[in-house]
């Protein structure tokens, strides 16, 4: 493992090691990773991915959505876009209700990439990141497909203040969680690539575009 996915910098050293694979932290991004040689193929990911049931109905798991949803609302006005939707997309059907539209887009199981080459005031990202091997391309490609002045909504579960609680952290126990993110990873990102930073509860993320 030679460079970091997301900032693509060297200065990397590893922070941990399972039975099962090891965990690299960047220095620089602050991102911690797993080497190439412990990602799965896509036959794999999506043996495990097709065992995930989210279900729209459920009030526990709208609780959980709405913890995205409800600071993102503000950029909610026009068609959005549900990125890495998975195989029962959950955001399209609960802000259906309320008379929005939003787009499913996932590589593996809603692969139109038609929809990549338009604009969404909104982008919505719920446990997705964890899972893109190429951070930088999957979070460009998310700016990409965002309108001037639009909000991107990530959820993902930061990682333990204390890298030394990681090892007994449950989140990277899953084998297609391999991508691991922090405050500070995010705010790298966000100065990085020139947007506002909102992180209104631990594990959401809002950014801000500007108008480029």
């Amino acid at each position: 493992m030679s460079k970091c996915p997301l900032c693509r910098n060297s200065k990397i050293s590893q922070c941990f090691e399972d039975k099962s694979r090891a965990y690299y932290l960047c220095d620089t991004c602050k991102l911690i990773f797993v080497p190439e040689n412990s990602l799965l193929n896509l036959k794999e990911e999506r043996e495990i991915y097709d065992l995930h049931e989210n279900d729209p109905s459920d009030p526990r798991y709208r609780e959980f959505m709405e913890r995205m949803l409800t600071p993102l609302r503000k950029y909610i006005s026009g068609e959005g876009l549900d990125f890495g939707c998975g195989p029962g997309p959950v955001v399209a059907p609960i802000l259906k209700e309320e008379g929005i539209e939003v787009s499913n887009y996932d590589p593996i199981f809603f692969p139109d990439n038609s929809l990549l080459e338009k604009r969404y005031q909104f982008v919505v990202a719920t446990e997705v990141i964890e899972h893109i091997y190429e951070s930088k391309e999957g979070f460009e490609q998310m700016l990409s497909v965002l309108a001037p002045y639009g909000g991107l909504g990530i959820m993902t579960s930061f990682y333990p203040d204390d890298i030394n609680k990681f090892k007994n952290w449950g989140y990277m126990r899953d084998p297609t969680h391999v991508r691991f993110f922090s405050q500070k990873t995010f705010e790298w990102m966000a100065n990085k690539y020139q947007l506002e930073l909102e992180i209104p509860s631990r594990n959401v993320v809002i950014f801000k575009k500007g108008n480029s």
